[in-house]
């Protein structure tokens, strides 16, 4: 989760969210810890071969660039090759209510054959049930704040 050389320790929420929906944390195999990670080498992302990445809402960078990021600097593996690298929503991968959000969305990418959430239908759910806001679209942000109908293009 991040940019591809930066891994978050394995004790962080975004890691457990991971194991939570289905799918096995390999930063959880490195010995070095920081706050919130540590950057990697290219071979150690290459020998960790991740079947999926995710990037954290809170740390992105579009999935796009992070794999022309991974193209450019020798990074492959499973995840890479398949192109299995996806932006997780802002805010649905750490510790705000919307987490449970992060993990539909982890579930559903994960284990396609078991879930499938709508997860339009899910957030707009969640957002009026514990926001007491409706709409189709809401402006996404990275911290702990209430979330808000519209989006910049309507301001």
């Amino acid at each position: 989760m991040g940019y591809p050389l930066f891994a978050l320790n394995a004790e962080r929420f975004e890691t457990n969210l991971v194991e939570a929906a289905g799918g096995i944390c390999v930063n959880k195999r490195l010995k070095r810890k920081g706050k919130p990670g540590v950057n990697i080498t290219v071979d150690e992302l290459n020998e960790l071969n991740p079947e999926y990445m995710f990037i954290s809402g809170f740390l992105s960078s579009p999935a796009s660039d992070y794999l022309h990021y991974c193209t450019e600097h020798g990074i492959v593996g499973d995840a890479v090759g398949a192109g299995r690298v996806y932006n997780v929503p802002a805010g649905w991968d750490f510790g705000s209510p919307r987490w449970i959000l992060g993990f539909m969305f982890l579930a559903t990418t994960l284990h396609p054959e078991i879930f499938s959430f709508d997860l339009e239908e899910e957030q707009r759910e969640f957002y009026r049930r514990f926001y007491g806001i409706t709409g189709d679209k809401f402006v996404a942000n990275r911290d702990f704040s209430r979330p808000v109908v519209g989006a910049p293009e309507d301001e």
